[in-house]
């Protein structure tokens, strides 16, 4: 669909338009008929003047030329007439040996000699008993002239005004929607995450949108506040029963069955596995949080120094590489939940070596290796599976592969990117995650 101010523009345009030319059309037929019915009126009288020259004698009917004007003397002058009384016909000197034609009471467009255009009036009239008909005829090639000159400045005129209209009507439109302009760009802001709600000095009509929508911003962080707060009193909550029920296992009494001892230990860390990833999918803002923007160059440091001092033991080194000035519009504990996922599942595995990439050309671009010893093609389909682990030999303590890469999957899938797999070049596993 076209923005508002094109298809306002473009039906004010076509409505002045039409308007105009209906004017032009309207003008042109004003001026022709106005002009051809004064040339009308003037055949009419000159008619009249010509029945009253006229002498009838013994049925025969004569005209005295003194009391003619000129003009019907002359040779092709423009000016014609034609009087016939039963069978008795008089005809201007200026026809010379042509003629014109006798047709229906009224006004007619004809053809005259020299193929000139020429407005007829004619009429029928009675003196002294006898029916006399008058036709009297004039050139309108002069009045087709003007007219037709008068047209092309009123055109240029009709131009220019619609020009003049339409510029016009463009910036009073634009002005009268500047304040949803503003909007606009406040929205863009808004997802850029460089405010946090739209101003509120809008015209009344758009007003209770602008309204509505602060407050279902507002909402909508309150509900994330208070899920968060939420999931980490449950988390807390249940933290004592599981420790719990982690010593009641290595109870010595248990120690005899140890079939039931293990069973009760793997069911005790599934639910401690699926406590976890479900917290974290609660605690999920997604697109949803709007004015918020993550910045990278000031984020990441402390985040990669505290992934070094846990894993210190192995002597893992993190080295990164950050576009400058990069920021993405984002929740910043999704970010950070998944950079922190992606860099401790690059340390478990890492030999000693793992690097971070951060780029935005077009979209964001996430980029985690490391030099541990990688996984198969077979392997990397499972990864983002719940509950999928592929780390079982694996020692130092870690859990491998698995609910991290989960988590990552789900923050990815919640800004509606991607999250991809294969080997790096440093010997181990390259996850990349694209966000536009």
């Amino acid at each position: 669909m076209r923005s508002l101010q094109s298809r306002l523009s473009i039906g004010l345009t076509i409505s002045i338009v039409i308007l105009l030319l209906a004017q032009w059309l309207a003008v042109s037929f004003t001026i022709r008929h106005v002009a051809e019915d004064y040339v009308a009126s003037r055949l009419q009288h000159d008619a009249e003047d010509l029945l009253a020259t006229l002498l009838l004698t013994n049925r025969a009917i004569r005209i005295n030329t003194n009391l003619v004007s000129s003009v019907y003397t002359r040779p092709f002058s423009g000016h014609y007439y034609r009087i016939q009384s039963g069978e008795h016909t008089l005809r201007s000197r200026s026809l010379w040996d042509e003629d014109i034609p006798i047709s229906l009471p009224g006004e007619h467009h004809i053809t005259g000699p020299m193929q000139q255009p020429l407005l007829l009036w004619h009429g029928s009239y009675r003196k002294s008993g006898e029916l006399i008909s008058i036709a009297v005829a004039e050139d309108i090639s002069h009045i087709e002239e003007d007219t037709t000159e008068f047209m092309y400045w009123f055109s240029g005129a009709t131009l220019l005004a619609l020009t003049v209209f339409i510029v016009t009507q463009l910036i009073i439109l634009k002005r009268g929607l500047r304040p949803l302009e503003q909007v606009r760009q406040e929205i863009l802001q808004l997802e850029k995450g460089q405010t946090r709600s739209l101003s509120e000095t809008v015209p009344m009509e758009v007003r209770p949108l602008v309204s509505e929508f602060n407050q279902l911003l507002t909402v909508m962080t309150q509900r994330l506040q208070r899920s968060r707060h939420a999931t980490g009193n449950l988390a807390h909550g249940l933290k004592t029963p599981l420790a719990l029920l982690i010593r009641l296992i290595d109870r010595e009494e248990l120690s005899a069955t140890p079939e039931l001892q293990h069973e009760l230990q793997q069911s005790v860390s599934r639910i401690q596995q699926l406590m976890e990833r479900e917290l974290k999918r609660a605690q999920l803002a997604g697109k949803a949080t709007a004015g918020q923007q993550f910045n990278f160059a000031q984020e990441l440091p402390p985040l990669i120094d505290v992934i070094q001092r846990i894993y210190q033991e192995k002597d893992v080194t993190i080295t990164s590489e950050i576009a400058i000035d990069i920021q993405y519009s984002a929740d910043r504990e999704d970010l950070l939940e998944l950079l922190g996922n992606l860099l401790d599942n690059a340390c478990k595995w890492a030999r000693g070596q793992v690097r971070l990439k951060v780029s935005n050309r077009h979209d964001l671009i996430i980029t985690v290796e490391d030099d541990g010893p990688g996984c198969s093609d077979e392997a990397m389909q499972q990864l983002i599976q719940r509950g999928t682990r592929i780390d079982e030999g694996v020692t130092n303590g870690a859990n491998g592969h698995g609910l991290g890469l989960a988590i990552a999957h789900e923050i990815v899938t919640a800004y509606d990117g991607t999250l991809t797999f294969k080997q790096s070049t440093l010997g181990g596993l390259m996850v990349t995650v694209t966000m536009n």
